[in-house]
């Protein structure tokens, strides 16, 4: 899952610089057509929040993806999960930035069990755009953040909910019914049973070699 992670963002990156030079390497143009739909989709999504940055993050962008064709595979590995990871400032900013949508959340009575961790993760990863544009937002009751954040939690949602059935599938660990019940939740209630279906799947799954598990939670 994280060798595909990087495959993607290496696409997304050279794609959005050879659109820049008006040519693009026939050799990624292969890798693209060798895709699956869902690959697919999460490149164009995240070409798309690559040109919303600012000229001179498109700038930074570029002279990082000369450096990962200048390094050696493993070390590509262990940048990409060293930029994965949340750091205590990314956490605290993250927390700052959607608090006014947490309150709504609370006020709303929604059950905790929302993954925030995971959450941050995927925005820090997935949607640096999009953090720009909340950033630039103006905070307090009414903040057009907390619609931010409720689009960008159901889109979290449906992506969870997608590598769920993916990671049912290869494992056998959750049944048809099980993955059916977590679609039909409303609210909050959905993490919390996800969490649970999660942690149980473990205990249940056929004994072989699979993939590593991609909805596990962070070490701590």
């Amino acid at each position: 899952m994280k060798r595909g992670a990087t495959l993607v963002l290496f696409l997304a990156t050279a794609c959005l610089a050879g659109a820049q030079q008006s040519s693009i390497d026939p050799q990624k143009l292969e890798q693209i057509r060798r895709m699956s739909p869902e690959e697919r989709a999460t490149l164009k999504a995240r070409l798309e929040e690559m040109k919303k940055l600012s000229p001179a993050e498109r700038e930074r962008l570029n002279d990082n993806l000369k450096k990962i064709k200048s390094m050696p595979a493993e070390e590509v590995r262990k940048a990409t999960e060293r930029a994965a990871k949340l750091t205590e400032k990314d956490h605290k900013e993250f927390v700052e930035l959607a608090s006014d949508f947490f309150k709504w959340e609370r006020r709303r009575g929604m059950k905790d069990g929302f993954p925030r961790g995971l959450f941050f993760q995927w925005l820090k990863r997935d949607k640096p755009g999009k953090l720009e544009e909340i950033r630039a937002m103006e905070p307090g009751p009414g903040s057009p953040r907390i619609d931010a954040f409720i689009h960008l939690s159901h889109e979290f949602r449906g992506l969870t909910m997608t590598k769920t059935e993916e990671h049912a599938r290869r494992h056998q660990c959750i049944s048809a019914e099980e993955v059916q019940g977590l679609k039909d939740l409303p609210g909050n209630d959905f993490w919390l049973r996800w969490s649970e279906v999660t942690r149980n799947c473990g205990r249940k799954a056929i004994p072989g070699p699979v993939p590593p598990r991609p909805l596990d939670p962070p070490k701590k």
